[in-house]
């Protein structure tokens, strides 16, 4: 796809109706008007955060959860200035903030150690999994069950879920209607705002038992508590879940001795003749923020919506990813090939962020590339450490990290 720049409007309505021109092939809504992409609206959403309240109704449909993950999926606040932020406000006995913001780096470690590994079964299923594809009833939101269809199109309005939403959904999907988890995940991939390939593809596998020791299942009266009976009161489904844990555990599940399913990528060989020796800061989606190092730099700077990337993608994403570039307007913004603006605009050598995504560092493998570290959230000695031991459980890794993380 030859390269064309673009321009992004500094109106916001503009901004979404342009983008929704510039990619008329990408479905979904429009972004909502509570969903402003950036740091500005980043950071007002860190400063609102109260650890306590957060600590004591985050299971709970209607809770007091941050809405930080657009934000820190897409590198508008940093992991580090999150941390820091739950550091100074949290008081010690309410560390639950701190201790989710640490799922999300243990998550991205997993990734950097086992790159593509974690597309396939990181571990032997505990129970048989099935293999079925994606129902159009469950894409459509009209499986007739109240709750499914809320969370479904809850995510297809807004491209966001609340976690135990994503819990439940994922778990229905994989062992109520035998849907192939890595399907699944890469369905709501592709349509959240805070779609990230680690912490989402990870969360199926947990669900499944493939990255974990048992599956994850739910009943009735779990889903009843978690969503204040919203869903369930006046429901007149069938409903599936309406069993003891006992009762669904025997019904839903059979023993296996199946190995761990593993499949490879598939990269396509990369042709990119080395135009010269010029230099460029590519910015990802991962580094969308005009207080990151790189920006700072007196230097071209691009970003490309590369349909390698990002071809899949709700359109409401795209137009978050808009929102945070509006406040970024020394980066030039481009659709289409990366290698192929790369060598219009005759650079030779990139630099970019580090990260565990093997598509970026595949598609970039034959140019000179630096790639500056993340910002820390431990020492590195405590780096070195943790990906000395390998993969691990989140609880080995929390004694790895938990010290530095919880200090104030």
């Amino acid at each position: 796809m030859t390269p064309i720049k673009i321009n992004i409007p500094v109106s916001r309505s503009e901004r979404i109706k342009e983008i929704k021109a510039l990619f008329p092939h990408h479905t979904g809504a429009n972004l909502r008007e509570d969903w402003v992409g950036g740091r500005t609206e980043g950071l007002k959403r860190l400063s609102n955060i109260k650890p306590e309240r957060y600590e004591k109704s985050r299971n709970y449909l209607n809770g007091e959860v941050t809405y930080l993950s657009p934000y820190l999926r897409h590198g508008c606040i940093s992991l580090a200035e999150a941390i820091t932020f739950a550091q100074e406000k949290s008081t010690r006995g309410n560390d639950k903030l701190l201790f989710e913001f640490a799922w999300r780096d243990y998550w991205r470690q997993i990734w950097y150690h086992a790159g593509d590994r974690i597309h396939s079964e990181m571990e032997a299923p505990k129970v048989e999994l099935k293999r079925n594809s994606l129902p159009r009833i469950v894409s459509e939101g009209n499986t007739k069950l109240p709750c499914i269809d809320h969370f479904v199109n809850t995510l297809r309005e807004t491209g966001y879920l609340h976690n135990h939403a994503r819990m439940w959904l994922s778990s229905y999907l994989i062992h109520w209607l035998g849907v192939d988890w890595k399907i699944a995940a890469n369905w709501m991939h592709d349509m959240l705002l805070d779609g990230d390939q680690a912490s989402n593809t990870l969360s199926w596998q947990w669900v499944a038992s493939t990255f974990g020791s048992k599956p994850y299942f739910f009943n009735q009266e779990n889903l009843s508590k978690y969503t204040g009976n919203q869903l369930c009161n006046g429901c007149q489904a069938v409903c599936p879940f309406k069993k003891s844990y006992e009762a669904l555990d025997a019904s839903l599940f059979r023993p296996t001795t199946a190995p761990a399913r593993i499949t490879s990528p598939d990269y396509s060989p990369i042709n990119f003749k080395h135009p010269g020796n010029a230099s460029v800061i590519l910015f990802t989606d991962e580094m969308l923020s005009p207080a990151h190092a790189l920006y700072q730099r007196n230097q071209k700077k691009i970003f490309v919506f590369d349909p390698i990337h990002y071809k899949n993608w709700s359109l409401n994403r795209l137009q978050f990813m808009a929102d945070c570039l509006a406040e970024m307007p020394e980066v030039e913004v481009w659709t289409g090939d990366t290698l192929a603006l790369l060598e219009i605009l005759g650079c030779g050598h990139v630099e970019t962020q580090s990260t565990p995504n093997s598509m970026l560092r595949h598609l970039l493998s034959k140019c000179s590339v630096t790639y500056i570290e993340e910002p820390a959230i431990y020492s590195d000695v405590t780096k070195e450490k943790l990906h000395a031991r390998g993969l691990m459980r989140f609880s080995k890794y929390w004694n790895f990290v938990g010290e530095e993380i919880l200090k104030r």
